[in-house]
């Protein structure tokens, strides 16, 4: 009888802890419950709408951050990237290319006035010779300006059908011009000659032009001259 006594009274100690240690738990569950019950529906959108603004600032800071790493990563790359030869090399090119096709015309029609007194047919006038010889080595510099730009942006390589061999035709054209008319009185020759400078020229700016506007409107006065030029060389028929 005694043992079921103390059996009974352990038990009823064993539930009396289990009581105790769940009181806690159940009052902080209570408590929540009622503190999510006591927000009302406004308070708790505004807490969202809070919340909602502070996560909105701190990825456009993120993304702020991130902008201005990566200005600040392309301007240290910049510097490093670029020779500092590059441009001097560039300049050189372009004074090589401007001054090697100008000083080719000059030459060519420097060599047709050696040999004009012997060639038959109309001659021209001293004046108009060397009015055609200035405007000839303008119209040649300019369009190796064009030429040049076209190669600077890699034109020449990628697109030669469409840049290179106009402009290598024109300007055999231009050279063979001078010898032709001037120095052998051939006018119908230099007529075609004219024909194929101004349908290079056209091409050129075609070309160049879709690589570089620029060089595309540099191109386009070596249109006008080849025209003028033809006008010129008609008159000596």
């Amino acid at each position: 009888m005694e043992s079921v006594v103390s059996g009974l009274n352990a038990s009823r100690d064993s539930s009396h802890l289990r009581d105790t240690i769940a009181a806690p738990a159940d009052r902080a569950t209570k408590s929540a419950a009622r503190k999510h019950s006591s927000l009302s529906p406004d308070r708790i959108r505004s807490a969202m709408a809070a919340n909602a603004a502070q996560e909105g600032l701190t990825h456009r800071v993120a993304a702020r951050d991130d902008d201005r790493a990566a200005v600040a990563g392309g301007a240290s790359r910049d510097p490093g990237s670029r020779k500092p030869g590059a441009g001097r090399r560039g300049l050189r090119s372009l004074a090589a290319a401007v001054s090697l096709s100008a000083a080719l015309t000059a030459l060519s029609f420097f060599g047709a006035s050696s040999s004009s007194s012997s060639a038959p047919g109309k001659a021209a006038p001293a004046t108009t010779v060397a009015i055609v010889r200035a405007g000839s080595v303008a119209a040649e510099a300019v369009l190796a300006l064009a030429a040049w730009m076209a190669w600077a942006e890699g034109g020449l390589h990628a697109r030669p059908a469409a840049t290179l061999l106009p402009y290598a035709a024109r300007l055999a054209c231009a050279l063979a011009w001078a010898p032709l008319v001037l120095g052998h009185g051939a006018a119908r020759a230099g007529l075609a000659c004219c024909a194929g400078m101004a349908a290079g020229a056209v091409a050129c700016a075609r070309g160049f032009g879709a690589v570089n506007p620029v060089a595309g409107d540099l191109a386009k006065p070596a249109v006008a001259w080849a025209v003028l030029l033809a006008v010129v060389n008609y008159k000596m028929l």
